[in-house]
């Protein structure tokens, strides 16, 4: 949050808003008290020099570099030329061209142009200039355009007057050394991304509005230059392997915990029921210090940097927390990843809340994109539960959750359903094994990344924690035998009472020469069904190696074979 946002919304807390009841003196005096959670402890330092590449269209490229050559270092490239014959030399080195591969930030833009005849050169040896990267970008016609929906800091894509003249008065001042927060953090040993070659979760890749999020196998990277902090990765991430840190949720929901208990102290018995708005503070801002005065004296607007980074772990513990809704209000144009993202996730948790027999449901999780929906706030509503959660916001997302779930469950204003149904995205369920095609092969166990899937030790058994399984389908990926399928759901005891259960158990079978057990039955059924027409397994006596053990074996093969193994018979044309 910036220095001018940081005084205006105090300003927004302590002046603007309205305090004609109790509600709303209540509300003044738990905002007075409001302590901000600690901010970013990382930051992401760019550096710029002022080197500019203008491109677009050469009548307009030429003007717009004659009012920025005072202070910037001028290159243009020309997606085409001029219309008139120029009676002056260029502003700054020229070439026409067209942009090819344009990557980078502030201080580090790259760049491949294409020159004659569709020659594709490298922008330094195009220019003739060392280096060849710019600090800052300046494109007229989307020609340059990466596709995504927050474009990198330093880059300034223009598509009306407006875009023009903010350009024009920023660029000038984008010399010198900036920093911004690291926003995330990232703990790959829980990430779903992918395991032993096998794709899974890839939902904070397709979330990211900057492109800052890629795969690197097995998984995530996060470019910490391109990300601007929206945050949608860390709300739609299911195993909580990237985390917001800026702040964290951990500190948002402690701070607005002690928020709330203040307000129902100060209002006292008649206090009406709270809504949270929570607010991007610098894009939406302006947006809510405009409504100030008529906002609803029971809605208490909090600042958060970007509402894309709050997910269901922040909805749940508010609504356990005694709130009656959780607003959040983007800013005027909001990255359509990001609401897509938040619009998902919502759909997720309104299931669960009618699963908890809540008849408002469908209006305790509020999405609003760059306008304020007064009137749908004028009245509130009643709590989810009448005795507010207490506890602290400890551990990670799917703890948090856990607890606030607990609470909600075991309050729950009307009969809750054991089992709730959910979208297919969803990041809760289980799986199901087909016990005729199980061969106990644990090729699931050892794929999966959140240890959900655990073997029976000694024992030919197979075990689940649904508590810990995200969906991400890898196990489901790896059964050679097809004998996994996902279902997704909130089983409310497998949650509250977290424990293992039993998936499968078999038969073992034991080494026909000492007696050994090693595999189990089933899974030798199935080798000698695959292996009988194998060249290396014709005849009864290489059919019953495969029933021994591995030493068994080995001793078996020298004496049958005398040592030697033997060779798939040579072809014939």
């Amino acid at each position: 949050m910036s220095d001018n946002a940081k005084l205006e919304v105090q300003a927004l807390d302590l002046a603007a808003l309205g305090r004609a009841s109790a509600t709303g003196q209540a509300r003044a005096a738990a905002l007075a008290e409001y302590e901000e959670p600690p901010g970013a402890s990382e930051w992401v330092e760019y550096r710029s020099e002022g080197r500019l590449l203008i491109i677009g269209p050469a009548d307009e490229a030429w003007g717009i570099a004659e009012q920025l050559k005072g202070d910037l270092k001028i290159t243009m490239l020309a997606t085409s030329p001029p219309s008139e014959p120029p009676d002056r030399a260029p502003p700054g080195r020229y070439l026409d061209g067209r942009p090819r591969e344009l990557s980078g930030y502030l201080g580090a833009f790259t760049l491949k142009v294409e020159v004659d005849r569709g020659r594709v050169l490298e922008a330094g040896a195009a220019f003739g200039i060392d280096p060849g990267t710019f600090d800052l970008v300046l494109d007229l016609d989307g020609s340059a355009d990466s596709g995504v929906d927050e474009p990198p800091v330093g880059y300034y894509r223009i598509r009306s007057e407006a875009d023009r003249e903010r350009a024009l008065a920023e660029l000038p001042e984008m010399k010198g050394e900036f920093q911004k927060p690291r926003f995330f953090a990232y703990d790959p040993d829980i990430c779903a991304h992918g395991s032993r070659g096998l794709s899974g979760c890839r939902k904070c890749v397709d979330a990211c509005a900057t492109g800052a999020a890629y795969s690197i196998g097995e998984k995530i990277e996060i470019d910490p230059y391109l990300c601007q902090g929206c945050g949608s990765c860390v709300t739609v991430c299911p195993s909580g392997a990237m985390r917001y840190t800026a702040p964290s949720s951990e500190d948002l929901l402690d701070s607005i915990r002690r928020l709330l208990t203040d307000f129902r102290d100060q209002a006292g018995e008649k206090a009406q029921t709270p809504d949270v708005l929570l607010y991007s503070a610098d894009s939406a801002l302006a947006t809510l210090v405009a409504v100030a005065g008529e906002l609803p004296e029971h809605v208490l607007p909090i600042a958060v940097e970007d509402v894309g980074s709050v997910g269901a772990d922040t909805w749940l513990s508010l609504l356990a927390y005694g709130a009656g809704r959780v607003v959040l209000l983007t800013g005027p144009s909001p990255a359509p990843t990001l609401l897509d993202a938040t619009r998902r996730q919502i759909d997720i948790y309104r299931v669960i809340l009618e699963g908890l027999g809540d008849p408002h449901a469908g209006d305790r999780l509020v999405l609003q994109p760059g306008k304020l929906d007064l009137a749908g706030l004028a009245e509130p509503l009643p709590a989810v539960v009448e005795q507010p959660a207490t506890h602290g916001a400890i551990g990670t997302k799917r703890e948090i959750i856990r607890l606030a779930l607990a609470h909600l469950h075991d309050h729950a204003p009307g009969q809750v359903a054991e089992t709730i149904a959910l979208p297919a995205t969803a990041p809760f369920g289980e799986i199901k094994v087909d016990k005729n095609a199980c061969t106990l092969c644990m090729a699931c166990v050892s794929v999966c990344p959140v240890s959900a899937i655990q073997g029976g030790g000694d024992l030919p058994q197979l075990h689940f924690r649904e508590d810990q399984c995200v969906q991400c389908g890898i196990c489901e990926t790896a059964c050679p035998e097809d004998a996994i399928s996902l279902r997704a759901r909130l089983h409310f005891p497998a949650h509250l009472q977290p424990g293992q259960r039993l998936l499968n158990e078999e038969e073992m079978h034991h080494c026909d020469g000492c007696g050994k057990p090693f595999a189990t039955r089933k899974m030798m059924e199935s080798m000698t069904r695959r292996l009988k027409d194998h060249w290396m397994f014709q005849g009864e006596e290489a059919l019953a190696r495969i029933r021994l053990c591995e030493d068994c074996r080995i001793q078996r093969m020298y004496e049958d074979e005398g040592g030697v193994v033997t060779h798939p018979p040579e072809r014939r044309n």
